[in-house]
């Protein structure tokens, strides 16, 4: 049985580690690379790629697809999670200035 200290730094480790995987899938970007949008909006469409939509599946790297396909996938998943349209709007801007960034 572990110890309350090995559960702890499991936990942080795993912890720790999420962190910096979701720095590397959905890395943070700058309205220089987004075509227009603003902090704002890139800010708040990677908050819902990285919260909301986690909250059903893994996140994907933004550069696994191509800037059409993700186009598809996330008009698909903005109808089945309910998502407004400037919600739909932000995570297209953030997920397209990311994948850009990332090549």
């Amino acid at each position: 049985m572990p110890r309350p200290h090995q559960l702890s730094a499991a936990i942080a480790a795993l912890v720790l580690g999420g962190c910096v995987a979701i720095e590397t899938l959905a890395p943070p970007v700058t309205p220089a690379l987004a075509g227009g949008a603003s902090a704002t909006t890139l800010e708040a469409g990677r908050s819902l790629y990285v919260g909301r939509c986690a909250k059903c599946h893994s996140v994907d790297p933004v550069g696994k697809y191509s800037a059409p396909r993700w186009r598809e996938i996330i008009a698909d998943m903005a109808e089945r999670s309910k998502l407004s349209a400037p919600e739909h709007e932000a995570v297209l801007a953030y997920v397209l200035a990311a994948r850009a960034h990332a090549l």
